[in-house]
């Protein structure tokens, strides 16, 4: 059964009281599963063909970005294909923007709400969010996706995971392997708990019938949906 949308249950990231100390070891946990699980390949995958086929010089803004490891990976990857890629990150928890900051000074960061995104419409080239979305219940993702169009010129990007029967058990398991701690295993399993089905997605964008645009949904590997919706401008 689906997870009662208006009932999700906070992951441990996401509450004021987690120490410094823990949201560090987090951040580094979620790294070293982006690194060996397969964490950024749907993004790339999904996000490198639509920049290639644009303009040199390209801009992106990634919703939630933590310690900025996604983006700067798909600049890595892009700038190979002859794109100079611009980030700006936003997060609402200035810790984690701090701690990013440390590892990845050349970033541009912002303290902001997802759901009321500081800038002007068409700011930016593109909008990411990369396992971002399932935070959210249906209400909220519809607002987050309409900041999201209107902001980019171009598009905007959700990659996310996909519910699975497999994923509860793989997934856990998988944590515990690579060594993450107390933090990064309770949200990834409460994440998978709480990950999207197709028709979810599919129903939420049809929900919105003033958009009046087309939406490119994929299934990805592994466990992963990507979401691609046209920019407001």
């Amino acid at each position: 059964m689906p997870p009662a949308r208006d009932g999700l249950r906070p992951e441990l990231m996401d509450q004021p009281g987690l120490s410094l100390a823990e949201t560090e070891r987090a951040l580094a946990d979620l790294e070293r599963v982006n690194r060996w699980l397969f964490g950024i390949g749907a993004t790339l995958r999904t996000m490198l063909p639509l920049l290639a086929a644009g303009p040199p010089r390209q801009s992106v803004l990634d919703l939630g970005t933590g310690s900025g490891q996604v983006p700067e990976v798909l600049a890595r990857k892009a700038r190979r294909r002859g794109v100079e890629l611009t980030v700006v990150g936003i997060d609402r928890k200035l810790s984690h923007l701090v701690i990013g900051r440390r590892r990845r000074p050349r970033q541009l960061r912002v303290v902001a709400q997802a759901r009321a995104l500081p800038f002007r419409d068409g700011a930016v080239d593109w909008s990411l969010s990369n396992l971002f979305f399932h935070h959210f219940e249906h209400a909220g993702n519809r607002l987050v996706l309409a900041e999201m169009r209107r902001v980019a010129r171009r598009g905007a990007v959700v990659v996310d995971l996909r519910r699975s029967r497999l994923a509860p058990f793989v997934v856990p398991l998988l944590l515990t392997l690579v060594g993450t701690a107390r933090v990064a295993r309770y949200d990834g399993r409460l994440s998978v708990r709480q990950a999207w089905d197709l028709d979810e997605v599919e129903a939420l964008v049809a929900a919105a019938p003033t958009w009046g645009l087309p939406a490119q949904l994929r299934r990805r590997f592994p466990f992963r949906f990507s979401l691609v919706l046209p920019g407001a401008g």
